[in-house]
């Protein structure tokens, strides 16, 4: 914008007018940083990747939940003493 012997006179805000447009803004201070997170984004989230997709996932953690316990229970019974050699001990 030129300066103009009629905008010489007026503060830097009210130099030009804008017609027909609006505009909203908050303050960093005054926004919500979490608004939304619980209701909208996590359980968008939970119901995306784990009520609609579960058939992705569930058997292997169960396959993978008995194949732990089956090697749990085959390394307990590996590493167990044997009580008849230690029968004769005084």
């Amino acid at each position: 914008m030129r300066p103009t012997v009629v905008s010489m006179g007026k503060h830097f805000g009210n130099l030009g007018k804008m017609y027909g447009e609006h505009r909203f803004a908050l303050a960093p201070n005054e926004q919500k940083a979490y608004k939304g997170f619980f209701d909208q984004a996590f359980v968008k989230t939970f119901k995306t990747y784990v009520w609609d997709q579960w058939y992705y996932y569930i058997p292997q953690t169960i396959g993978a939940y008995l194949l732990y316990d089956w090697a749990k229970k085959t390394n307990h019974e590996a590493n167990r003493k044997n009580p008849a050699d230690y029968a004769n001990d005084q």
